[in-house]
């Protein structure tokens, strides 16, 4: 490690023993609210969480005393546990209702689901990531906010290029890098690091900095991001991409906790010493007008038959108060209710479209984890309401049977009126409906 050590010293200066000191101090760690659940921030106030100080809807808290990921409201995707440094990237991205975004290399996705509650329901967010592992757990996060507006894929960026040339508002790229700036959180960023890691990140950030260009529309915005310290990395790629694309550099403005990039102003970076957060480096583009906008082809929808149609509408009918989504898709038995313009997904891989809503089988209509948690208590005609601490949550995440005493039929388990997932009461004893490889 003594290249890193060299270098930092040779970027920081007589800054450089304040650095050293913060890597040892802990970690910070925050949420990001689920304004779609949660709009008036009730969590962050009932817990009385430190404000973000540059993210509305972001909040510190000690993981020692406040173990947050341990509580149901986490099950319920009332919030994220995210990096602090990293939410920065979703909020200077300024996504707004409407925009069509796409998160290149989305996993886990702290910035995916930020993004999504931005854009909102008319709004389309495609959250991709290469790796498969990353992909699945990117698409349970999606699931557990609840979000319908939202397609997850897992696939090369090069096959995302042919299906989506000049077409997204806003490509959010947060690159592949070497972790520099995650060496005070994840030992493996450390055990794996090297100089020869750092030119292959070079090497491929390249290439999907460019893969990032040639998908954004014209006058759409490219967010670079990293977390590590290297120029290599960082401003060079920036550069780079200046000169080789119609790009231009929207400066970002440098507040108080951030520097300026190195020899490169209008990006910014965040270092532990001065920020309570991570390593990063944050860099805006913004593509030239000259290109042509490439239409979509609609998906060729595949139509319910007659027996799914009923099974789904009897469902709603008699378990919730919402009508019917306009346009459902099926993929074998499996429904998924999608919006009318959702893109064309053909030769991709698709993990989640929209909202999945559940299984046709005999006779019968299942619903999904996936349309429970996208459910308010509300919009149910049966649902158990309990306190965050009572012995019935605990039970129902571990997936045990709870007493009821209502009508025969699904019914909406919530904490403190927040949806957890479905049950089924059969004579008054409710069947847990809750996924099996979420149970705890």
């Amino acid at each position: 490690m003594n290249e890193f050590e060299n270098y930092m010293q040779s970027i920081l200066k007589e800054a450089y023993p304040a650095f050293q000191k913060a890597l040892q101090q802990p970690d910070y760690k925050a949420i990001h609210v689920n304004t779609q659940k949660d709009p008036e921030m009730t969590i962050p106030a009932h817990f009385s969480l430190q404000p973000h100080p540059y993210v509305k809807t972001g909040f510190y808290f000690d993981k020692e005393t406040l173990p947050l990921g341990r509580y149901a409201y986490h099950d319920a995707g009332l919030y994220y546990i995210q990096e602090p440094s990293a939410m920065l990237v979703a909020e200077l991205a300024e996504s707004k209702p409407g925009m069509k975004v796409l998160d290149l290399c989305a996993a886990p996705g702290g910035k995916a689901t930020r993004i999504a509650l931005q854009v909102g329901k008319e709004g389309l967010l495609v959250a991709n990531d290469i790796n498969a592992n990353r992909a699945r757990i990117l698409s349970e996060n999606i699931e557990r906010f609840g979000l319908a507006n939202t397609i997850v894929l897992c696939s090369d960026p090069q096959a995302l290029v042919k299906r989506f040339e000049n077409y997204f508002d806003i490509v959010i790229l947060d690159a592949p890098c070497s972790g520099e700036g995650m060496f005070r959180k994840l030992d493996q960023a450390v055990e794996t690091w090297s100089v020869q890691k750092v030119d292959e990140c070079a090497h491929l950030q390249s290439q999907l900095i460019e893969q990032a260009y040639a998908m954004l529309k014209p006058g759409g915005t490219l967010m670079y991001s990293t977390c590590t310290y290297e120029i290599k990395e960082n401003e060079d790629q920036v550069r780079q991409a200046l000169e080789r694309f119609d790009l231009t550099l929207d400066p970002l403005e440098i507040r108080p906790g951030m520097a300026e990039g190195i020899d490169l102003p209008g990006t910014l970076r965040l270092y532990p010493h001065l920020f309570k957060g991570e390593g990063h480096f944050i860099a805006k583009m913004i593509k030239g007008k000259q290109a042509v906008s490439t239409p979509i082809a609609r998906p060729q929808t595949s139509r319910l038959t007659k027996e799914q149609s009923q099974l789904v509408a009897d469902f709603y009918a008699q378990h919730l108060k919402i009508p019917l989504p306009k346009t459902i898709i099926a993929n074998q038995n499996h429904l998924y209710a999608i919006r009318p313009d959702f893109p064309d997904l053909k030769g991709l891989r698709v993990l989640r479209q929209g909202l999945y809503l559940g299984e046709c089988k005999k006779k019968r209509f299942e619903p999904s984890h996936s349309l429970a948690l996208s459910l308010d208590k509300e919009e149910v005609h049966s649902y158990y309401d309990y306190p965050y601490d009572a012995i019935e949550i605990k039970k129902y995440l571990h997936g045990e049977t709870l007493e009821g005493n209502h009508d025969n039929g699904f019914a909406l388990i919530c904490v403190d009126g927040f949806s957890l997932g479905f049950a089924k009461e059969v004579n008054h004893v409710l069947k847990n409906y809750y996924p099996k490889g979420l149970r705890k």
